[in-house]
């Protein structure tokens, strides 16, 4: 009984080890698209992670295809790229074209669906779609304070658009809101500088709004309201 149940054991084992190296040996020899995106939208100088898109965005799209780990020669076959199911380019325009660059016509909140197929490799039709996110263009105030909590005298805050269509901060307007009164902001119109008064009770709340435009782009815009405390 013990030699029997040891036989199913082994039996099993070896079939699991078969199972999973059939498995990585299909993983190594299908081939494997790598595609990256990238957005020209302004961000912070400072800001490490990833450029997204907004309506208007300048966005490249590039891929490699990796077939048993080595990157695949494509010069002399068909590429097709569609956005949302839209042809935009095929081998008519040459052929191994491995990039695509278009302006966002999405709306924040709505995704831009890229799908790119190579119609002749190795007698097969490779697809791969990735899918870019369309954001709105956003207003940060950075209050450099822990919670908050602002003391009297002189007190910054400072504005940080992200994902406007613009290649330098000259294109951006700047207006700050103190408790719904405009507030001049001085030179640099991206830091505000608020004095509070002296007497103002501990604990008192003033409400700070940004509202960042784009000067090229009426239509686009972002807006942040934060609230800060009297120590």
């Amino acid at each position: 009984m013990k030699n029997y149940k040891l036989k199913i054991f082994t039996f099993l084992l070896s079939t699991f080890y078969l199972l999973l190296a059939t498995i990585s040996a299909s993983a190594q020899t299908t081939p494997q698209f790598l595609v990256s995106w990238q957005a020209e939208s302004y961000v912070p100088s400072w800001y490490q992670g990833k450029v997204l898109a907004t309506k208007g965005s300048a966005i490249k799209v590039s891929f490699e295809l990796i077939d048993s780990g080595k990157i695949a020669d494509l010069s002399k076959k068909k590429v097709r790229w569609y956005i949302n199911d839209k042809l935009v380019q095929n081998e008519n325009k040459g052929l191994g074209l491995k990039f695509y660059s278009f302006i966002a016509d999405d709306y924040p909140g709505q995704d831009t669906e890229i799908r790119i197929t190579i119609v002749d490799y190795k007698d097969e039709v490779l697809d791969k779609i990735i899918v870019i996110p369309i954001v709105s263009s956003e207003a940060v105030i950075d209050v450099p304070y822990p919670n908050r909590e602002i003391k009297s005298g002189r007190n910054s805050f400072f504005a940080y658009p992200f994902f406007f269509n613009i290649k330098d901060l000259n294109k951006l307007s700047f207006e700050w809101l103190v408790d719904n009164r405009p507030a001049e902001a001085g030179d640099n119109s991206a830091i505000l500088d608020l004095n509070v008064d002296s007497l103002a009770p501990k604990g008192f709340g003033i409400n700070v709004k940004l509202t960042i435009k784009n000067l090229l782009d009426e239509l686009s815009f972002a807006s942040k309201n934060i609230e800060a405390y009297v120590q």
